[in-house]
């Protein structure tokens, strides 16, 4: 397989016949290397290796990679061996190349185990693989490499070429003959005088048993007897051509065809007895003349190496149409083969050549030019309607062109029924009646009662005319019996039953039935009904091919029918229908001309379809129409991933499945596909799972394919070509990671953690149930406290207002009694003696008993007790120097009664309650900043409160 970015760098299509090889040139811009090329060889997968003066070249089919000679010298031979090792050697190197898991030639060198003993000049031309063993040729020994090292053959002579037959290793040395390497030696087999002066450059034996077929550089092709030791000159008739040539190197390809490589004449091909079947040079579309390697792969293509590159020479694909570009002829209309000339008509005139002789050119046909429309053999003449009239070519005639009318647009032709001396034509105006008299046609007349553009002429089975116009429709005509005018005319068009508007109608004949076609299906007249109805017999068996819109008959009942998607040739006889073979359109690559498809019945399988410049030659009976692709099945060559970040990673394209994380979901697949031959290949994807839908068709089979989801994928690839077949599917099973975000650990870990979150809030609901349980616990035991606390506020309050109604009570009782006191005293002042002393101290004592009075005092303490229990008791334990009257001070005090309500409690001035609060400071150590009443109040009773009197 060749791609078509390959095709368009050079086809040559040569010769007039469907055997033409056709060329592809390759150049060093192309593959990466040098111009010069020494050697090529094939592996088991369908590479081709080529010896380059820079290193090693390997070609899939698709691809050119180019792999740099270990010494930087040329590679000049190769060969691969039973495990697809590839053995490599040139100027004092040898070596071999393997590839790696990633599928990259790794190259491995031998040199260094064997170097000593290389000659200073040591250069290896040819390499050989027998079983285990491998041979290294070059121009003074042989090296024999196996898995137990090497063994050198020194030669005593000049080894000029080397061969395997019969899976032995012969070389031939100047002058001296032929010898066969046995046993690690080379012994003599074919010694004579014939080798003296003469230098063997190949040596095959596949044509002749018991015979060599021997080709030296310059004195031509030899067979050799083997058992006579006898030499006979082999094709002398091209001894000429070799001596002048030189011959360098020869194969013998599959169907026994000796192809010659020359220094100076290119390729000359050869059948087993010598005579010419091709020439391929640089005229022909070779590169270069000097050819250093030739090899024939599977197919039966030609590879060359070159000095300016190399050339790939197929006849693989020719077999059922080969295409034929003539630029000189512009583009072809019709065509006729008329005693072995082929007949061109094309819009630019009328051209010739011969049809049976190789590489002639087209010529015009002198008085021809301008527009041509239609070529018809007729009568053993050769009618040809033109722009400007109608001309006969008659070969009896030296193959002029002879005009017989000059009525403008000469279309179609056809012989009327029963007059067979009559022609009708139609023009651009008019129909045209020919009649032949005296062994010559001429103009007769033209038809009167009608005059329209019409394209296509039929006479159906009643002798009416159908006359399809360029553009509105058919016309049924019935013609009087001297052809001079139409009796009647019936129009079928616009609202007739086959009618499509922006579609011309067109008129064939089938089977000797009228046949219409309008590119959707095909109609017929009925002529019982008179009118126009579905053909529904050929609409039902020709499949697609009731949308033709061309129909052409061939000899046998075959029928040619052309359509929007394909040609193909049928066999339509006594209600039976057979396809024969089908033609892709896109075989053609859009050459056919629009509105105007032809083909030209050569044989009953054969035909000419025209073409824009050129034309193709069909063959429906040919066994390969495209299906060798079948058979071929694409080869994985390069995985690689990368990230958004574009950094890639190569993964091996060796394994049928392959992993690749999410965050590497970008991917790119190169492919090959060693399908060598001439016809244009092109290569599709699908996804199942992520497309249903083939891929639009591209070049090359490598595929970048982007931002793949997590999942299970299949890969599917195909290669298609121009027969719209298609190769085995290559599958590669993908998986895509999820991220890791979906990954299984993280689903664990968020199972984990949501189990945990879970779990957690659970616990927190029950502390929380907990909690709001204390809290109403809490808040039920506060609301009981509160309760308590109120409660005893309420009781505290209570007994402290009994405290201070009691303590108010003695305060106003002392007040009452310290100014009974006073007033006394003053009574006492001013009455003496007639106060008398007793009664005056009596009075006195009972007054300050009741001042200080026990009692009082004890009931003071009581209830301040039950309002600040355990108060003196701390305050006591605290300060133990306190006394009994330091203490009721502190009472007062806590009760926060000031110094001139106390003093009366206490029987005291306010001084000396003054004198008393500093008393007690002392003793509460207290500081000069530190306000007595203060302290007095902020120390805790035993409820752990503190108490004021509101007063």
């Amino acid at each position: 397989m060749l791609t078509a970015i390959y095709l368009t760098q050079g086809i040559s299509a040569m010769g007039n016949n469907v055997n033409t090889p056709q060329i592809i040139n390759f150049n060093k811009h192309q593959y990466g290397g040098a111009n010069k090329n020494w050697s090529v060889d094939f592996d088991h997968e369908g590479y081709t290796y080529f010896g380059n003066s820079i290193g090693l070249l390997e070609f899939d089919g698709v691809s050119w990679n180019l792999h740099p000679s270990p010494n930087g010298f040329a590679v000049r031979a190769i060969a691969i061996d039973q495990n697809n090792r590839i053995y490599t050697g040139g100027y004092r190197e040898i070596g071999y190349w393997e590839r790696n898991k990633k599928g990259k030639l790794e190259y491995f060198s031998l040199t260094e185990h064997v170097e000593k003993h290389f000659s200073q000049n040591e250069e290896f031309w040819h390499i050989f693989t027998i079983g285990e063993k491998v041979f290294f040729q070059s121009f003074s020994g042989i090296y024999i490499y196996s898995a137990d090292g090497f063994e050198v053959i020194n030669i005593d002579g000049f080894i000029t070429h080397a061969a395997i037959i019969d899976d032995q290793l012969l070389i031939a040395l100047k002058d001296r003959g032929v010898f066969k390497i046995v046993s690690n030696k080379y012994v003599p087999h074919l010694e004579s005088d014939f080798f003296s002066g003469k230098t063997i450059t190949f040596i095959s034996d596949s044509l002749y048993p018991g015979e060599y077929l021997i080709g030296t550089e310059s004195n031509g092709i030899y067979r050799y007897n083997i058992s006579l030791n006898k030499a006979e000159e082999w094709a002398p008739q091209q001894t000429n051509f070799f001596i002048r040539n030189n011959i360098n190197n020869g194969v013998i390809s599959r169907e026994s065809s000796i192809i010659i490589g020359s220094i100076l004449g290119g390729i000359k091909i050869l059948d087993k007895n010598g005579n010419e079947e091709e020439v391929i040079n640089v005229e022909s579309g070779l590169q270069s003349n000097t050819v250093h390697a030739l090899a024939c792969d599977s197919l039966g293509n030609i590879w060359v190496a070159s000095d300016k590159g190399l050339d790939f020479i197929s006849f693989s694909s020719s077999d059922s149409y080969s295409v034929f570009q003539h630029k000189e002829l512009g583009s072809v209309y019709s065509a006729a083969l008329y005693n072995d000339v082929l007949y061109a008509g094309t819009n630019q005139g009328l051209f010739r050549r011969p049809w049976g002789i190789p590489n002639k050119p087209f010529s015009l046909v002198p008085g021809t030019q301008r527009q041509i429309w239609n070529c018809n053999i007729i009568d053993d003449k050769l009618f040809v309607g033109h722009n400007s009239g109608t001309f006969i070519i008659d070969h009896q005639d030296n193959h002029k062109a002879k005009r017989i009318s000059n009525h403008a647009g000469a279309y179609s032709i056809t012989p009327v029924p029963e007059k067979l001396d009559h022609l009708i034509q139609s023009t651009y105006t008019d129909l045209v009646v020919y009649s032949k008299e005296n062994g010559q046609w001429n103009i007769s007349n033209t038809i009167k009662g009608f005059s329209n553009l019409i394209r296509f002429l039929e006479f159906d089975h009643r002798d009416n005319l159908w006359a399809s116009h360029l553009y509105h429709g058919v016309y049924k005509i019935r013609l009087n019996e001297t052809l001079d005018s139409a009796e009647h005319v019936t129009y079928f068009g616009k609202g007739s039953a086959m009618w499509r508007p922006g579609t011309r109608l067109r008129t064939f004949k089938v089977e000797n039935r009228i046949v219409f076609t309008n590119k959707k299906q095909l109609f017929t007249y009925d002529d019982l009904n008179d009118s126009i109805v579905s053909y529904d017999f050929l609409n039902e068996n020709l499949g697609e091919y009731s949308t033709s819109f061309r129909i052409v008959s061939a000899p046998g009942s075959h029928y040619w029918f052309i359509n929007s998607e394909g040609i193909a040739l049928f066999k339509i006889r006594s209600g039976e229908i057979l396809k024969i073979n089908e033609f892709p359109i896109s075989l053609f690559s859009n050459n056919l001309i629009p509105q105007e498809e032809n083909i030209i019945p050569i044989d009953s399988k054969k035909a000419l379809l025209c073409l824009e410049n050129g034309y193709a030659i069909l063959d429906a009976g040919a066994t390969d129409s495209g299906d060798r692709i079948t058979s071929e099945a694409l080869q994985l060559r390069e995985v690689s991933i990368n990230d958004q970040k574009g950094e890639i990673v190569t993964l091996s394209p060796y394994q049928e499945k392959i992993t690749i994380p999410y965050n590497q979901n970008n991917l790119a697949l190169r492919y090959s596909f060693p399908l060598y031959s001439a016809e244009t290949i092109r290569f599709q994807y699908k996804i199942d799972g992520l497309t249903e839908e083939w891929s639009a068709p591209a070049e090359r089979p490598e595929f970048i394919i982007n931002r793949i989801p997590k999942g299970d994928y299949i890969i599917n690839v195909r290669a298609t070509n121009n027969w719209q077949k298609s190769s085995a599917v290559h599958e590669l099973k993908l998986t895509v990671n999820p991220p890791w975000y979906q990954s299984k650990v993280a689903i664990a870990g968020y199972a984990l953690f949501f189990a945990g979150l879970f779990f957690l809030g659970k616990h927190i609901t029950i502390q929380r149930v907990k909690l709001n349980e204390k809290h109403k616990r809490e808040e039920k035991e506060h609301e009981l406290v509160q309760l308590r606390n109120e409660n005893l506020r309420s009781e505290l309050s209570f007994k402290s207002r009994q405290l201070a109604n009691s303590t108010l009570g003695m305060v106003k009782k002392n007040e009452f009694l310290m100014s009974l006191k006073e007033k006394l005293k003053r009574q006492k002042e001013q009455l003496g003696i007639r106060y008398p002393d007793k009664y005056y101290k009596e009075m006195i004592s009972k007054i300050d008993t009741n001042i200080s009075g026990d009692d009082e005092w004890k009931l003071f303490e009581h209830n301040f007790n039950q309002a600040h229990e355990t108060f003196l008791q701390t305050l006591k334990s605290e300060y133990p120097d306190l006394t009994p009257s330091d203490l009721r001070l502190c009472a007062f005090l806590r009760i926060n009664l000031t110094s001139k309500e106390i003093a009366p409690l206490l029987g005291i001035s306010v001084r000396g309650v003054e004198n008393h609060r500093y008393r007690v400071r002392k003793k509460l150590n207290l500081s000069a900043d530190t306000d007595l009443t203060e302290f007095i109040l902020t120390l805790q009773n035993g409820k752990g409160q503190s108490f004021s009197i509101d007063r």
